[in-house]
């Protein structure tokens, strides 16, 4: 059976999970700043709020996140609501993106 941790084990090991949880978060700010730099490639070439939207795109994302979570053992609950959340954000800055050059006057 297992004996309870004395309170400076347990704050150490808290410490030492943090610590890796820490490390995790620099690598997916990394990986997502990576992702907003070819999300803002795209809106570019995108002439319309139909081909910002794009609901089979986002569609087919969401599946294969599902897919990918699953494989990696987590839950689909947790990675799908992340990614739409993903998606949102970044569709509002590309409808943003459209919008303004609409404003900017022709030449």
């Amino acid at each position: 059976m297992n004996q309870p941790m004395n309170p400076i084990e347990n704050q150490e090991q808290l410490t030492a999970h943090r610590t890796q949880i820490d490390a995790i978060d620099r690598e997916i700010i990394a990986l997502l700043a990576k992702r907003t730099g070819i999300v803002k490639q795209i809106m570019v070439l995108k002439t319309d709020e139909e081909q910002i939207r794009s609901c089979d795109r986002v569609q087919q994302v969401l599946d294969k996140v599902g897919r990918l979570a699953e494989e990696n053992g987590l839950e689909r609950t947790i990675a799908v609501p992340i990614y739409e959340t993903i998606i949102k954000v970044l569709t509002d800055m590309q409808l943003a993106h459209l919008h303004a050059r609409e404003l900017e006057p022709k030449a």
